[in-house]
């Protein structure tokens, strides 16, 4: 639970700053934004992301959760689309012109998304 809240806050904080770029005036503030976002993006947001799915798949066949409950096949799901957003936020950064609308609705979808995969977690509704 601790890395998947690493890899969505990772997430979060980077389509945030994403948003909060487009609003830099000068070309030296978003250049620098930039190379730190990259940064970021590839060197703590990969590895957080590949330590967790590797440790949850390693948890849930280790438990039985595949033969046992239906809630962790709609969160996988979500999984996937929480990745793509991801990918897609590391496209956005090295973007140059990007509508503010786009920025905002990776944004936004980061957010429901994480709340739906906790909500499946700890609720276990099926």
């Amino acid at each position: 639970m601790l890395s998947m809240c690493l890899v969505v806050g990772t997430l979060f904080l980077q389509s945030l700053s994403v948003v909060l770029g487009l609003r830099l005036k000068s070309a030296e503030e978003r250049a620098g934004l930039k190379k730190t976002q990259k940064r970021i993006h590839k060197f703590i947001y990969y590895p957080i992301l590949f330590v967790t799915v590797a440790s949850g798949l390693y948890l849930a066949i280790k438990t039985g959760v595949f033969n046992e409950s239906q809630w962790i096949f709609p969160k996988l799901g979500l999984l996937l689309v929480l990745v793509a957003l991801g990918f897609q936020n590391g496209r956005q950064i090295t973007q140059d012109h990007l509508p503010k609308k786009y920025a905002m609705m990776v944004h936004i979808a980061i957010f429901i998304i994480a709340g739906g995969m906790i909500y499946l977690a700890t609720v276990k509704p099926f």
